[in-house]
């Protein structure tokens, strides 16, 4: 509310409205679905900032430059979605009773 009120007071002085500089951090997210049975395990997962992405059975482990973070896909049969904000504690899901637990954290090269 306040930028366009920025704005417009700028064109009607007669001048020109600039763009203001945004230098803000862009989040970093991993997103998609998870599929849990007793037959079968998948992950649909992507990112939108350079992490690695990798599964074995139930672990999903997010490498990034700097630290690594591992999840536990809960036992709850179905298709489920999975949204990671960089950073949390753990992700949230469509998992009524459960989430992935983080199993473990740390800094890359340790």
């Amino acid at each position: 509310m306040w930028l366009s009120s920025l704005l417009l007071a700028g064109y009607v002085a007669g001048g020109s409205a600039a763009p203001l500089p945004v230098n803000l951090p862009q989040a970093c997210f991993v997103y998609g679905e998870v599929f849990w049975s007793a037959t079968q395990i998948t992950a649909m997962l992507s990112s939108n900032c350079p992490i690695r992405i990798e599964r074995k059975e139930r672990l999903i482990t997010l490498k990034g430059s700097q630290r690594v973070i591992e999840f536990l896909i809960p036992e709850e049969p179905g298709m489920h979605e999975f949204v990671y904000r960089w950073g949390q504690m753990r992700p949230t899901s469509t998992m009524k009773n459960s989430t992935c637990s983080r199993v473990r954290w740390r800094e890359s090269g340790r």
